[in-house]
């Protein structure tokens, strides 16, 4: 091989030999039962510039599927006429030679892409990607947690060039869930949006109703699966009324929220089982809250929710979408107890049962719909839409008993009243809450949230048992953060600025020193001045908002209702030396958890019936 390019057209020639191979083989055939589905070929053009690529990113070979079988439920069709990553089944990243260097920068380069195909493409759960170095072929497979390869494929022997034909022929025949596609998102050429279907739970015990599942459709993404691995969570705006045309999906007439996530569970757990179930939570909170209309609207409402199941390729019933169905029989060997691999002959290649998260793929549909707090513009607004925020936190703390844990910017949201003149707040996101009235809920419980709003408690690893105090405690980082970041690029300081800032600190040290510095910053009203001094002065009423956030950490951590030992962030000690008694200020505001939240609720109150008078604008 003289260039790297020179192994561009000798690979899709041999793809394309494939692809004819299948091709024949499809006629004659019932293709809708026992044929091939489709043919895996590789772009005319080689080095191709893909629309929407990072850096001026250049493909080497752009491989798609094309449909032998017009029953064929993958419809890779972009929205735009270019060649862009919404056609794109996978890409060969080719390197001139089988070096170790070579190999590892093309898988670099193809981790690059890949995650392009996770925000093009919203129905893709999981991606393939191929490297060609020299004469060598590896297939490798991108999951929420993993990113497994295949052993080196020679195309110089004969083997090789077999295995790599299986894969061709594999991806040409299975289902589309195989291929990474969920079988239950579908684009729909016509009104030209996607149709995606949603389980439906039975009202009386949760199981899924005798429907099934109910149809939304949706043009309209809010939020992107823009990471290669995670939970890859996707949020749309959808119409349950059956488009006719692309005006009936747009922004003006989706009723309602749709959020796609793959969350983690315990392997082989049931929907009913599952202690972090964020569509029980919602069911909950909307039976023990109706009639609270102090929160009415201040909580997503689910309209329909479950874990995605898609009918088996033999016909014989449904199956759940989780990481067991999307690894197929990998799944056994990366979960199987270590004990099982003690006799195999390279006993050192022992593996550990929980080496990658077990995950089920769930969707649920909420309303109202929220915009994210970088809409605002004015801090008593944020304080309106805060205040609404943690009222409804506590009466689903207190009446509902499902504490959230994940208070941040991001799960703060709001929406304007009926005459745009006031706005309402909206506490979304539950998938890390509680329930506490489950006796085998652990109140001890792993680090979960946003980093630079977790709370000293959680940073800690949850030392002391998780409470709605570890929430309030977020809400301030919220707010600090706002008052010295700004709501938006409109409003935002001088990047040059940024490295002045105290409350940096809060994402970029170790999560030992974040939690270190948090102690500090809030242990007295000196050490805490030094933040909101930061805050961005030609905010208007930010001096209200600064002395806002002071009120709260006040009525937190030095509440005048409560004795010293409640005061701080630093546990005190008492007594002799060999008799010393701990005192920890946590341990302690844990006991007075309600009476705390009913007090900074009060401040929150107390300070917006103050300000009201105040036009908010």
């Amino acid at each position: 091989i003289g260039l790297e390019k020179d192994l561009y057209g000798h690979f899709d020639a041999f793809m394309h030999f494939v692809a004819e191979g299948v091709r024949r083989s499809s006629r004659g055939l019932e293709v809708d039962i026992l044929g091939p589905k489709r043919t895996i070929e590789a772009y005319e053009k080689h080095d191709v510039a893909v629309d929407g690529s990072e850096q001026n990113y250049r493909l080497d070979i752009f491989v798609e599927c094309r449909s032998i079988n017009p029953g064929d439920e993958l419809e890779l069709k972009s929205k735009s006429s270019k060649l862009g990553y919404g056609r794109m089944f996978t890409v060969v990243e080719a390197k001139k030679t089988n070096r170790l260097i070579e190999v590892q920068n093309a898988c670099i380069q193809l981790i690059v892409y890949m995650r392009q195909a996770y925000v093009a493409q919203l129905n893709r759960c999981f991606v393939w990607g191929i490297t060609l170095c020299g004469d060598a072929v590896r297939v490798y497979s991108f999951g929420n947690d993993h990113m497994l390869a295949s052993r080196e494929i020679k195309l110089t022997e004969k083997e090789g060039r077999a295995r790599l034909i299986k894969y061709l022929v594999y991806w040409s025949f299975c289902e589309v869930h195989r291929l990474g596609y969920d079988p239950t998102i579908k684009w729909l050429p016509g009104p030209e949006c996607w149709q995606i279907e949603v389980p439906v739970l039975s009202e009386t015990d949760g199981q899924r109703s005798s429907a099934r599942t109910a149809l939304f459709y949706t043009r309209e993404c809010l939020v992107f699966a823009d990471n290669l691995f995670g939970r890859h969570t996707r949020v749309f705006l959808v119409t349950d009324i059956t488009p006719t045309c692309a005006e009936d999906t747009k922004y003006d007439k989706c009723r309602y929220v749709i959020k796609d996530s793959w969350v983690e569970v315990a392997p082989e757990t049931d929907e009913d089982k599952d202690m972090r179930n964020e569509i029980r939570h919602l069911r909950k909170i909307r039976d023990k809250l109706e009639g609270h209309t102090d929160v009415a609207g201040c909580y997503p409402t689910i309209v329909a929710g479950g874990r995605v199941q898609f009918d088996r390729s033999d016909g014989k019933g449904i199956v759940d979408d989780t990481t067991a169905s999307m690894l197929g029989d990998i799944f056994s060997r990366i979960f199987a107890p270590q004990e099982s691999f003690s006799n195999e002959e390279n006993s050192s290649c022992k593996r550990d049962p929980r080496m990658i998260p077990f995950r089920a793929h769930k969707r649920v549909v909420t309303t109202p719909i929220g915009k994210p707090l970088r809409h605002l513009n004015c801090p008593l607004k944020l304080v309106k839409v805060i205040t609404d925020v943690m009222r409804t936190h506590y009466r689903i703390r207190w009446d509902a008993d499902i504490l959230h844990r994940d208070i941040s910017i991001n799960n703060v949201l709001f929406y304007e009243t009926d005459d745009s003149s006031d706005v309402q707040g909206l506490l979304i996101d539950f998938d890390h809450a509680v329930d506490l009235s489950v006796p085998e809920t652990k109140r001890h419980l792993d680090r979960s949230g946003t980093l630079p709003f977790m709370s000293i408690n959680n940073l800690n690893g949850q030392v002391d048992l998780v409470t709605g105090l570890d929430d309030w405690e977020s809400v301030i980082y919220v707010l600090c953060w706002i008052g010295t970041y700004g709501f938006n690029t409109s409003c935002r300081p001088d990047p040059a600025d940024y490295g002045k800032f105290y409350i940096r600190k809060w994402y970029e040290d170790s999560l030992g020193d974040i939690t270190r510095t948090k102690m500090s910053d809030l242990n007295s009203e000196s050490c805490f001045s030094m933040l909101t001094e930061q805050f961005l002065q030609d905010f208007p009423h930010i001096e209200d908002l600064e002395d806002l956030i002071h009120d709260l950490r006040t009525a937190m951590f030095e509440n005048s209702d409560l004795g010293s030992e409640f005061h701080g962030t630093v546990a005190k000690y008492s007594g002799p030396r060999k008799n010393r008694i701990k005192i920890d200020p946590f341990k302690n505001r844990m006991a007075k958890e309600r009476e705390l939240m009913e007090s900074l609720l009060q401040v929150l109150e107390q300070f917006f019936d103050k300000k009201s008078e105040l036009q908010m604008s």
